[in-house]
């Protein structure tokens, strides 16, 4: 998991938050292809709180943490790919449920005890 991969330091220096920053989105970047919804969604908050709490000591950044900076935003395209393709795929598969769902509907209706039903196929 994620989660416990990376360890929040205790010490809130810019170097520490970048350097756990960083390991998270190489991490993420090896196991691209094999990361399903949950460990992105945890991903996405892990990187959240860090980056928050990058905000509150910005103050403190330097031009060389910047670069850093920039390094690791060059994760940030092809994980956003990956995202979508998930979300993508997860909207056909319930766009395919939902037609199935009203296929079933009409051989599943509730009929009165006496009637008949005719399925006239063409």
């Amino acid at each position: 998991m994620i989660e416990e991969s990376v360890e929040l330091a205790m010490e809130e220096s810019v170097t520490s938050l970048l350097d756990q920053l960083q390991f998270l989105s190489e991490q993420t970047m090896e196991r691209l292809e094999e990361m399903d919804e949950e460990e992105f969604e945890q991903f996405s908050e892990l990187r959240q709180q860090l980056t928050e709490r990058l905000l509150f000591i910005r103050s403190d950044v330097t031009d060389q943490d910047r670069e850093r900076i920039q390094y690791i935003l060059k994760f940030d395209e092809p994980i956003l790919h990956r995202m979508q393709v998930l979300k993508d795929e997860a909207g056909h598969w319930m766009e395919q449920q939902g037609k199935i769902k009203v296929q079933k509907g009409a051989y599943q209706q509730a009929y009165a005890v006496n009637s008949m039903f005719f399925d006239h196929r063409k």
